[in-house]
């Protein structure tokens, strides 16, 4: 099922297949191959609004996440200082986690989730934070 994703090419601000960004990868993958809630699109949010992203970044975390240790269906976050600057999803693959990710460079790929880890300096992840807890 992730050949699906790695068919994928990089489009700042893609939601739909075969045009996505990292965010809009995570999002749909997340949703379609663990049956997780769809989260905010941020369509309108590009790469480059960098202000406009790290709000919708931190509203989407304060509303509706919360961190967590690595997992098939968490989000891996990049962060450098206070700032997101890219995200993946946590997938399993040959028996070990590893993150599915795009960008730019590299374009669509799955990677172990440790080289993932080594590439930044900092990576946080999230979960869907209990219902009863978003009220």
């Amino acid at each position: 099922m992730l050949t699906r994703y790695l068919s994928a090419r990089y489009v700042d601000g893609g939601r739909e297949l075969p045009c996505l960004d990292c965010w809009g990868m995570t999002i749909l993958a997340r949703h379609e191959l663990f049956g997780l809630p769809m989260l905010s699109s941020f369509g309108e949010v590009h790469r480059q609004h960098t202000l406009e992203f790290q709000r919708a970044y931190r509203g989407e975390v304060s509303r509706a996440l919360e961190e967590c240790t690595p997992f098939p269906g968490a989000i891996a976050a990049v962060l450098r200082g206070a700032v997101c600057t890219h995200v993946g999803l946590v997938v399993m693959k040959d028996g070990r986690l590893q993150v599915l990710e795009i960008n730019p460079a590299s374009g669509a790929r799955v990677v172990r989730l440790q080289e993932f880890k080594d590439s930044y300096m900092k990576v946080v992840f999230y979960r869907d934070r209990d219902p009863d807890e978003q009220a």
